[in-house]
């Protein structure tokens, strides 16, 4: 990915984005997040799905997950992991905090984890003396703690497809084509399904603009 497509990712993930799921399989990381600002391809009209969509992330190589916090109530999640050794899955529902979600940012790390005492280091396979970080690492906060995750190696999926940087351009220009399709729609006749997640960012249009944002979502 290019430092373009991650600064999309940060935005269209933290934005209204939940963690819903942490794999650990040997030296490989996966980390899922639902409710993200790029469309659902198996979005249907008629459907209860939302057209956000959803999309995994796997860390590999010289990996390494740690959570930072202050209260222990705050990493209770952790006890509901099944597996055994460094081999586990949990599932959760997390809010994550709106951008403050980040990739290839120490300083933003270093800043966000002085609000922390305390660290647990679920999986630590740096290598070298000088403990230098991975080629590839992602910090977030949600509900009171903050996720450290990296590795040598990082791929995005969605719905098991590979993501590369045209893929995540294309998805999120296709959810914001949606989105104001959305609030063009509202109030009329052909006014779409409620969508919470558009709701949590309104949009006003008057009508000498409504013809601007129509050519937008047709091109």
């Amino acid at each position: 990915m290019n430092r373009k497509s991650y600064d999309l990712l940060e935005d269209v993930i933290s934005a209204s984005g939940r963690w819903t799921a942490l794999e650990v399989v040997n030296d490989s990381i996966y980390i899922d997040f639902s409710d993200v600002q790029l469309y659902n391809i198996s979005y249907k009209k008629d459907s209860d799905l939302s057209p956000a969509g959803e999309i995994s992330l796997r860390f590999a190589e010289n990996s390494l997950f740690s959570i930072f916090y202050n209260n222990k109530k705050d990493i209770e999640f952790i006890n509901k992991a099944k597996g055994r050794d460094n081999n586990f899955i949990i599932e959760l529902n997390k809010k994550l905090d709106k951008g403050q979600f980040k990739f290839q940012n120490i300083d933003f790390l270093k800043n966000i984890c002085l609000n922390f005492k305390k660290e647990l280091i679920f999986l630590d396979n740096v290598n070298g003396e000088n403990m230098e970080i991975p080629d590839f690492f992602l910090s977030f906060s949600c509900e009171n703690i903050v996720i450290c995750i990296g590795g040598d190696s990082l791929n995005f999926y969605n719905d098991f497809e590979s993501l590369n940087d045209n893929d995540v351009l294309n998805l999120s220009n296709q959810w914001a084509r949606y989105y104001l399709d959305y609030w063009i729609k509202k109030g009329s006749r052909k006014e779409l399904k409620e969508d919470p997640i558009c709701e949590l960012y309104p949009l006003k249009i008057n009508k000498k603009s409504m013809s601007f944002f129509k050519r937008i979502k047709k091109s």
